[in-house]
């Protein structure tokens, strides 16, 4: 005889089962002491579980009272206007002050050498090919290859 599978067990005891297994449990526990025994402590650990879980539930929530603090309100407001008037200095300094560092000066010429993308290992750097790029001060560019 096989004795009832803890799946089975388990649907019998949460009443989930149909009935033709509801039949086949009942016949099965009428003549095995062990699954009787087994049924009996799935039921109390069931019984266990709802009990404690009933703990958990609250049957009345309350919801605190809130309070309007117009000073709350009158803080934001002075931290949003320092904030905005902290904005607004930044941004004067990068258009006026920092812009004018960056800009070149109109006379300027700007030499670069650079060395072209294939270069031969086995030359000396004498020997070897280099680009001058001159940059004027409007930012055109000008390219000389010398070899």
């Amino acid at each position: 005889m096989n004795c009832i599978d803890e799946q089975l067990l388990q649907k019998y005891i949460d009443g989930e089962c149909t009935e033709l297994e509801i039949t086949e449990v009942k016949q099965h526990l009428s003549v095995c002491p062990a699954c009787t025994r087994r049924l009996a402590e799935g039921e109390k650990l069931s019984a266990e579980i709802k009990r404690a879980l009933n703990f958990l539930t609250i049957d009345e929530i309350e919801i605190p009272a809130f309070r309007n603090i117009k000073t709350r309100s009158v803080n934001r407001n002075i931290n949003l206007i320092i904030y905005s008037l902290s904005a607004a200095c930044i941004l004067l300094f990068v258009l006026f002050i920092v812009d004018n560092e960056i800009m070149p000066n109109q006379n300027e010429i700007t030499i670069v050498q650079s060395i072209p993308l294939e270069v031969d290992a086995n030359r000396p750097a004498s020997d070897q090919d280099f680009v001058i790029e001159i940059y004027d001060g409007k930012g055109q560019r000008s390219e000389y290859f010398v070899k």
